[in-house]
């Protein structure tokens, strides 16, 4: 065999060996430069996830409104002419929780009726996301791991696209990043104060949006039972995280008490969406075809003596959405089959399924998939060490969570978008420890070598 033969053994192992050793110079050098200029390493992360979002708002400028957009504006232009938190026809608003119509009105105020303000305060969103996760990432695994998160972070096509609309979803996201880091800190080191801060960031996050107002009920029970070892959070500080979030809520649940009747934080979509994921024809359509099955749908419930309320009270109106839920849950059951062909199709679209853009369902999967192997992959990794087990159960359970809300509701990936950073983040672990893994390591890096304090 000759030397110099592409199929040489020999060669393919140097070859491998050279490119492990310059991962490992690569990895050890981002290690030291992050320690020696920290400040640097943190722009580095902003701007990379800042400049692809600039490009694309520069490039496509008339991005902007659809779906419930034009409402939301409609409410925050009520709310800063002084008419108050009232929608298109006069009547006080039920339909949008108040963080982002509050938040549109406050760029109302600042840049008048232009968009950009609200797409560069979209930006800052996602650039907060990213440096509230990449910072605890370099601190528990590696800046590499970081840096992975982030680049995957700024190309990601759904923040780029979201960024660039008027949607609620970066600012939800940043809030539940927020609420991420601040629950981490809170059971590193376990204090009153800092579990108020993580029960009040999440309770801001509901204020934002419904899909998480089950999230911290869920985590205190989850970890409450699975962190029971000497110096782990107390029962009264999981108390004091529930009460926290609460109490963020309950002046807009006063507020719907005095407008409205109805004592309660959250009017609509739980019923709708319960509704709507229940049955292929209604959430495997869109728009239009969506909305004539689901009328098609309901006309057939009626005949069973689950009718419409006579009134438009949107919490009759919801009851009766999740009437025709529950019977239809009910009547699967009868036909096991077509139940777990119905649980198959909300489960696996939850990941990828878009509102009116089919054409993008299949770059979905491919993206999605390979996201989904690396994560499992990280959190195993990240299992492995003592040190970040409170990671990796924070990672997984706020996946879980979402990936279960949206899969019980309606199966599309917008109701998920919260939920990718800390799938990126596990996913980006996964990636650093498969790039640091050798044979022989270098003696000098370690598989998530954290950035040290």
């Amino acid at each position: 065999m000759s030397k110099f033969s592409l199929t040489d053994p020999s060669r393919k192992k140097t070859e491998t060996g050279a490119v492990v050793n310059g991962l490992a110079i690569l990895s050890e050098k981002l290690n030291r430069h992050a320690v020696e200029h920290r400040s640097w390493f943190y722009l580095s992360i902003a701007l990379a996830v800042m400049i692809p979002r600039l490009a694309f708002v520069a490039v496509a400028p008339a991005r902007n409104v659809y779906g419930n957009a034009p409402a939301e504006l409609t409410v925050a232009k009520n709310v800063v002419e002084g008419r108050g938190y009232i929608d298109a026809d006069g009547r006080p608003d039920s339909d949008f929780n108040p963080g982002y119509p509050i938040f549109l009105a406050a760029c109302r105020l600042a840049s008048g009726n232009s968009l950009l303000g609200i797409k560069l305060a979209h930006i800052a969103f996602d650039v907060g996301t990213a440096l509230s996760l990449g910072w605890l990432l370099a601190t528990m695994c590696s800046p590499l791991t970081a840096m992975v998160f982030a680049s995957a972070f700024a190309v990601h096509p759904l923040f780029l696209l979201l960024c660039n609309n008027v949607n609620d979803e970066p600012l939800v996201t940043f809030l539940i990043a927020i609420s991420f880091v601040a629950l981490y800190r809170a059971l590193d080191h376990p204090s009153s104060c800092r579990f108020v801060m993580a029960g009040a960031s999440v309770g801001v996050a509901i204020f934002t949006k419904s899909t998480a107002i089950f999230l911290p009920l869920f985590l205190a029970g989850a970890l409450s039972l699975a962190m029971r070892k000497a110096g782990s959070p107390a029962f009264y500080h999981w108390a004091i995280y529930l009460l926290a979030s609460i109490a963020v809520l309950v002046p807009w649940s006063y507020r719907n008490y005095v407008e409205l009747g109805h004592f309660t934080f959250n009017i609509h979509g739980i019923g709708q969406n319960l509704w709507f994921g229940s049955d292929p024809h209604i959430f495997t359509n869109y728009g239009i075809a969506m909305r004539a099955n689901a009328d098609e749908l309901a006309a057939e419930m009626a005949t069973r003596g689950i009718r419409p309320p006579p009134t438009g009270n949107v919490f009759d109106r919801e009851h009766w959405q999740l009437r025709m839920a529950i019977q239809k849950y009910k009547d699967l059951l009868h036909h096991p089959i077509t139940l777990a062909h119905v649980l198959w199709l909300k489960a696996t679209r939850s990941l990828y399924a878009s509102e009116d853009r089919p054409s993008g369902h299949l770059p979905m999967i491919l993206l999605q998939v390979p996201t989904l192997v690396l994560a499992i992959y990280g959190i195993t990794r990240l299992w492995r060490r003592v040190e970040s087990h409170r990671l990796a159960w924070l990672l997984t359970l706020y996946v879980a969570y979402y990936y279960s809300v949206v899969s019980v509701g309606l199966p599309m990936v917008r109701y998920f978008v919260p939920a990718i950073p800390s799938l990126l983040a596990a996913a980006a672990a996964g990636l650093a420890a498969l790039l640091q893994t050798a044979e022989t390591p270098s003696p000098i890096v370690t598989h998530l070598e954290p950035l040290k304090q």
